[in-house]
């Protein structure tokens, strides 16, 4: 989905907020209202909820504003909605795809949630949360959210992970089986 960018306001420097803020409201609140999570991915999907919910926070705060922002924070904005767009695709993909198929790719899966948080803090790297007239709570959670977003390790579930290797094994027995089946015809 393309998002038009408000044009520029040449006098200030600053840019009206609009259709983008509004855009990322609506599309953080989709994320943050999926339920029945998958149980693949499942720590990594809930985690990176949590993330966006504390991101609905700011959308919400600078649609309240509704006062033009630094042209930074349109960048930011816009970089935080392409993440998130891909974080709901990714969510989706999980619940919509095959739980065997996931375990299977659980390293992979784990691997591209670990890259849209990075992505989600070098966006929050250009934020000017100074110039920014936030309430204290989301300028925190905001602050908080962009420190551990920059220090975040992968996550790969060692569950999961136990989970694949039973089910490879389950596999390999039974091809083991048929295999010696066929053989005594």
């Amino acid at each position: 989905m393309n998002v038009a960018l408000p044009p520029i306001m040449i006098s200030s420097g600053f840019l009206p907020t609009g259709s983008l803020v509004e855009s990322l409201t609506h599309l953080s609140n989709e994320v943050a209202s999926v339920e029945k999570l998958p149980f693949v991915q499942f720590r990594n999907i809930s985690t990176m909820i949590r993330r966006i919910k504390l991101l609905s926070s700011l959308f919400e705060d600078i649609r309240e504003i509704n006062s033009p922002l630094p042209p930074s924070s349109i960048l930011c904005l816009t970089e935080l909605f392409s993440v998130i767009q891909r974080v709901k695709l990714l969510i989706q993909g999980c619940k919509d795809g095959s739980s065997l198929w996931g375990l299977t790719q659980t390293e992979f899966l784990s691997n591209q949630f670990h890259v849209l948080v990075k992505e989600m803090g070098g966006a929050l790297d250009i934020l000017p949360l100074s110039l920014l007239n936030l309430s204290t709570d989301t300028r925190e959670q905001v602050q908080l959210l962009h420190r551990q977003a920059k220090r975040v390790d992968l996550l790969v579930d060692p569950r999961e992970l136990q989970k694949r290797e039973e089910l490879l094994q389950i596999m390999t027995s039974n091809n083991q089986m048929n295999s010696r089946g066929q053989g005594i015809r």
